[in-house]
């Protein structure tokens, strides 16, 4: 285990040899001196200062104990040295200097029970001492008692109210102790105290890390319900409730997973995703479809209503029927004199895309660029669909630098100008563009099934075996495992 005692401290050990082999002769020409017949002595320590004298050339002897004399370092050499060390505390008691080697000796030995204990030992007297209280939060952690650990940093985060440091590691010794109330409140007192984006974003980290875990879903929900609190932004809020959601299904609460389903879709109207999360939600249930069916088909019926019920059909497989009722929500809005957010035109286009329905995918999308015509999305849509098809490159190319001008980085961007490139025959300027959507997302087979493509038109077989044997990893389309075969290459078998 790693030695916590400070470099300082580590200094002072050499000076503490020359120190003890100075005391040495010193007390002992006291001594001779006190018992010879020539008269009184000299000169008297006080008590004190005799004890704490004392204490140093203990403290010099533990040093050369724990070295070993010849350089090892055996448990026996640190079972002398500490004793040296407890021999040295009790002349002088308060000394941080002394409890910290008594405490880097037990912690070196793995007692790391007897370590903490001495280190509150001390600190019960010397409240005070922030650097062996440092010390002690850090042996507590490592003794596995966040508890204990969480007191000490406590007390070094009201001594130093700025140190953010303190305060992360005091939010995760909370949690770790059950503590969650006061780890929430903390993230709420941060926030407070510094009001900026790492503030507010602590609640969120943790609601991600606790969503993950099964057994710690609740905790999760208070996270988000803290990180909602702090966050006026309406698409992180609208984020939260859809992380909220799906936490609430893992505890099997559908009732208010749909509830913040539909808070999300309220504060970003503009994300259809939790309405078509809601779909799926209603597809399970049974006769569920047929009671959102009859309630779309009221006159008070909204569009939120008949778009779930459109994302209930799509779920349900049936996408003609959804494809007709969004249709339906688009002459709904249009009558009601606005246009559907770019998110209503994307779902629709999709739908039709596959559904193979080319014309009147290209036909909503021109109507959706018309109406958004610096949606980026919607940009990127067009582009790929012509590059798919091979027609109107050039303006595919148009649409596909705007969009990359809004997100230089976005790897499906990156993939869309690659393969307007390669289908005008531009090889090598496409490879440059699918390696770098590759590198920025390195797990999307339609990404590496491209690489591959362009890799063989610039004669480099090999490697393009190695990319479409990636895509077909993640995702075990026909036509990649034919590109293989054709190459003399084994179908790899897919990841799970």
């Amino acid at each position: 285990m790693p030695s916590f005692r400070p470099h300082s401290w580590q200094r002072l050990e050499g000076n503490c040899l020359l120190l003890y082999l100075f005391l040495l002769p010193v007390l002992f020409a006291g001594c001779a001196f006190r018992n010879s017949t020539s008269g009184p002595p000299q000169f008297a320590l006080a008590d004190h200062e005799a004890r704490q004298a004392g204490a140093l050339a203990l403290y010099a002897q533990g040093v050369m104990l724990e070295a070993g004399g010849d350089g090892s370092d055996t448990n026996a050499s640190k079972k002398a040295a500490f004793d040296a060390f407890s021999h040295a505390a009790r002349l002088d008691p308060d000394n941080p200097k002394i409890a910290a080697v008594i405490a880097n000796n037990l912690f070196e030995r793995e007692l790391l029970g007897e370590a903490l204990e001495s280190l509150e030992q001390f600190l019960r007297r010397n409240q005070g001492e922030q650097e062996l209280r440092l010390v002690a939060a850090r042996v507590a952690d490592a003794a596995d008692r966040p508890a204990d650990a969480a007191r000490h940093c406590r007390h070094l985060l009201d001594a130093q109210p700025e140190n953010r440091e303190i305060a992360q590691v005091l939010i995760r010794l909370y949690f770790l102790s059950g503590q969650t109330d006061k780890a929430l409140e903390l993230m709420r007192e941060q926030h407070v105290r510094f009001n900026d984006d790492d503030s507010a974003t602590l609640p969120v980290h943790w609601a991600v890390h606790f969503s993950r875990d099964a057994e710690h879903q609740d905790t999760a929900i208070a996270c988000i319900q803290t990180a909602i609190d702090l966050r006026e932004d309406p698409k992180m809020r609208a984020a939260l409730n859809n992380l909220a959601a799906e936490c609430w299904l893992n505890l099997g609460h559908t009732n208010k997973a749909v509830s913040c389903l539909l808070e999300a879709y309220r504060e970003n109207e503009a994300e259809h995703a939790p309405l078509i999360r809601l779909g799926t939600i209603w597809s399970g249930m049974p006769d569920a479809v047929e009671a959102l069916a009859k309630k779309a088909s009221q006159p008070s019926a909204t569009c939120v209503d008949r778009m779930i019920l459109a994302a209930a059909h799509q779920a349900l497989g049936d996408k003609e029927a959804a494809i007709r009722i969004l249709e339906d929500v688009y002459a709904m809005r249009m009558r009601e004199g606005y246009f559907p957010e770019a998110g209503f035109y994307l779902w629709l286009a999709s739908l039709l895309e596959s559904q193979k329905a080319l014309p009147a995918t290209e036909a909503w999308l021109k109507r959706a660029l018309a109406s958004h015509p610096h949606s980026h999305e919607l940009q990127n849509f067009m582009a790929y669909m012509w590059a798919e098809q091979g027609v109107n490159l050039v303006e595919a190319t148009e649409l596909i630098n705007a969009a990359l001008a809004d997100q230089p980085q976005n790897a499906a961007y990156l993939d869309t100008k690659g393969w307007v490139l390669y289908k005008e025959g531009r090889f090598y300027e496409a490879l440059q563009y699918l390696l770098k959507a590759a590198e920025n997302d390195n797990e999307e087979p339609v990404i590496l099934d491209h690489v591959g493509d362009a890799l063989l038109s610039v004669g480099r077989d090999g490697e393009a075996v190695d990319f479409w044997t990636q895509s077909y990893k993640f995702d075990p389309q026909p036509s990649v495992a034919e590109k293989l075969r054709r190459h003399g290459a084994q179908v790899p078998e897919p990841t799970p």
